[in-house]
C-alpha cells in the first residue's frame, strides 16, 4: 500500500512537472535562442518559422521521453488495433464538432467578433507562413497537447474521473483563449474551446490509450486546417 502512494504520488509530480515544462516553454519559446547569443528578432521570416518548428519538436521530444513509458506501450497498441480503436471513438467527433458549432453560435451572440482572437491568429499566420502554421497545427500540437492536457492531468487526478476530465478540458480551453483574448466578451471562446479538451479526456478515460484521443487530435486539426486553407484559396 505504502508503495503504490508513493507511485501515485510520484506520478502527480510528474505531471505537475510536465504542466510546468510546457508553460514555461511555451512562454519563453522566443527567448530560447538567446541562450546561444542570437536575437530571434534579428532572424530572417523564414529562420524564425524553421526555429520555431524546430523548437516545437524540441520541447515535444522532451515531453514524449519523459512519458515514454507511457507513450510507448500506447503507441504499440495503437498500432495494432487503430481499426477498433477508430470504429469505436470516432462518434464522438462528430458529437465533439456538434457541440462546438453550437457552442460557437451562442458564443457569438454576446460578443463583437464571430471568431476567437485564437483563429484569428492562426488564420492570419496561415495566410502568411502556411507551411509553419501547418506542421505545427496539425502534427506538434496534437502530439504534445495530449501528452500535456490528457496524460498529465491523468496522472493529477488518478482517482476522479470527473475532476480530470473537467480540469483537463477547462485548462485545454483556456490555453486557447487567456493568451490572445482583447476584451473580457472574448474569455466566453473558453466554451467552444474547452469541448475539444473534455471530449478527449473522456475518451481517454475510456480507451487508457493516450493514441486515441492523440489521433482525433489529428484529424480534427487536420480537417479543420484543410479547410480553412480552402476557404483563404478562394476569399
Amino acid at each position: 500500500m505504502e508503495k503504490e502512494k508513493n507511485y501515485e504520488l510520484r506520478d502527480m509530480i510528474i505531471g505537475f512537472g510536465v504542466l510546468f515544462i510546457y508553460l514555461i516553454g511555451s512562454a519563453y519559446s522566443y527567448d530560447f535562442i538567446g541562450l546561444f547569443g542570437i536575437n530571434y528578432n534579428n532572424l530572417s521570416f523564414i529562420a524564425k518559422q524553421v526555429y520555431l518548428i524546430s523548437y516545437e519538436i524540441f520541447l515535444t521530444l522532451i515531453i514524449v521521453y519523459i512519458y515514454r513509458k507511457d507513450f510507448i506501450p500506447n503507441l504499440k497498441d495503437f498500432i495494432k488495433n487503430n481499426v477498433s480503436y477508430f470504429k469505436k471513438y470516432i462518434k464522438y467527433w462528430f458529437l465533439m464538432l456538434g457541440l462546438m458549432i453550437l457552442s460557437n453560435l451562442i458564443v457569438t451572440m454576446f460578443t463583437t467578433t464571430e471568431i476567437s482572437q485564437n483563429q484569428e491568429t492562426i488564420v492570419s499566420l496561415l495566410g502568411e507562413a502556411p507551411i509553419y502554421t501547418f506542421i505545427l497545427t496539425v502534427f506538434t500540437a496534437p502530439i504534445l497537447e495530449e501528452l500535456v492536457f490528457r496524460l498529465s492531468f491523468r496522472k493529477m487526478f488518478a482517482h476522479t474521473n470527473l475532476l480530470f476530465i473537467f480540469f483537463s478540458g477547462l485548462f485545454f480551453g483556456g490555453m486557447h483563449v487567456i493568451s490572445s483574448f482583447t476584451n473580457i466578451t472574448d474569455l466566453l471562446f473558453i466554451i467552444p474551446y474547452s469541448i475539444p479538451g473534455f471530449i478527449f479526456a473522456y475518451i481517454y478515460t475510456k480507451s487508457k490509450n493516450i493514441c486515441v484521443p492523440m489521433s482525433l487530435h489529428f484529424i480534427h486539426n487536420g480537417i479543420m486546417m484543410c479547410l480553412q486553407i480552402i476557404l483563404l484559396m478562394f476569399i
